[in-house]
């Protein structure tokens, strides 16, 4: 059997590395005595995968992983046993059985799943910028009309100039903070729905970096929070939160 789990990371644990993250659940799994199930050989590992890595100092209520299990009462149980076990900046929002894979289908992989994510992001007023918030917003949404907004997207491979446009698939900018993001005196929020995954991952302070260019203004990493809000796949061309996808 395969559960699928959604979690919040919020808070000072949003300092956490990936693996960290990785390893806390393994050991909170074991607290939670969930029956996951292991792999065979000389050094058995839970089997476990994890959707699109959230970067350090980034946080989120829309992270996932895929869990075998060997065995339950109920999702629900799981779900209270996990979250028992979390710290605050933890939390297990979802958990759901996903449907057995048909005989001679392969097994699509969580990661392979992600489509797009959606994000809020904060200003912080840690640097002065000469643009007010309605002016920000007004020269946003001024460049995100561009047909063209040219990046250098650094990969495993090397340096590539990309075209942000045609993956930035949609712009907001009444949405407010949620109970889990970090409060700051400046009320700017924006939220953005960008592509993701292993093709064409397109993260917020990419295009922030390159916001900043257009607006002839120094970028500065640290002024704003990123907040990630869902994790999409894609069924009949339709984006559904990865937690929807098998109803």
């Amino acid at each position: 059997m395969t559960l699928r789990i959604k979690f919040a990371k919020y808070g000072n644990l949003k300092f956490l590395s990936h693996l960290d993250v990785m390893r806390f659940f393994q050991k909170a799994l074991r607290r939670a005595e969930i029956d996951v199930k292991y792999s065979e050989g000389y050094h058995p590992h839970q089997l476990m995968s994890f959707a699109a890595p959230l970067g350090v100092g980034q946080t989120s209520e829309g992270e996932y992983f895929d869990l075998e299990i060997n065995s339950m009462e109920s999702t629900d149980d799981v779900l209270q046993k996990l979250d028992a076990q979390m710290p605050d900046g933890f939390k297990v929002i979802h958990v759901s059985l996903l449907p057995p894979t048909p005989p001679q289908t392969r097994k699509e992989s969580l990661m392979a799943l992600v489509k797009a994510s959606d994000y809020l992001v904060l200003r912080k007023g840690l640097v002065d910028l000469p643009l007010t918030n309605e002016e920000f917003l007004g020269k946003f949404s001024e460049f995100v009309k561009e047909p063209e907004i040219l990046a250098i997207k650094t990969t495993k491979v090397g340096d590539t100039e990309i075209n942000l446009a045609p993956f930035i698939y949609e712009v907001r900018f009444d949405m407010k903070p949620t109970e889990l993001t970090e409060k700051y005196d400046n009320d700017l929020c924006l939220y953005l729905k960008l592509s993701a995954g292993n093709e064409n991952h397109i993260r917020p302070e990419l295009l922030m970096k390159a916001f900043h260019a257009y607006a002839g203004m120094e970028y500065n990493q640290y002024e704003y929070q990123v907040h990630r809000l869902e994790a999409y796949a894609r069924r009949d061309e339709e984006l559904v939160p990865i937690y929807k996808y098998h109803d």
